[in-house]
């Protein structure tokens, strides 16, 4: 699964930062990974976003994978559940 032409399965932000939840598949079976985000403001009409991040910015990035990594553990307790 490719996430540039997929949508992820979750997304969570503390300001400016952003993580997206992607469920892939491997040769093993399924599994989560995350991608992390900056957005930022190109213009009055344009947003864009970065990949790099700032001192500033590490509490929302302690935040947002976090959240990150619980979601992603309750998928994979909840498929366990599923498969038993």
């Amino acid at each position: 699964m490719d996430h540039e032409t997929h949508k992820p399965i979750q997304t969570f932000r503390e300001g400016a930062i952003g993580v997206s939840i992607w469920k892939r598949t491997g040769r093993n079976g399924s599994f989560y990974d995350f991608t992390l985000s900056r957005s930022y403001k190109k213009s009055d009409t344009e947003a864009g976003y970065a990949l790099n991040f700032h001192e500033d910015n590490e509490r929302a990035l302690v935040a947002v994978i976090g959240q990150a990594a619980s979601f992603i553990r309750d998928q994979g307790e909840k498929e366990t559940k599923r498969a038993a």
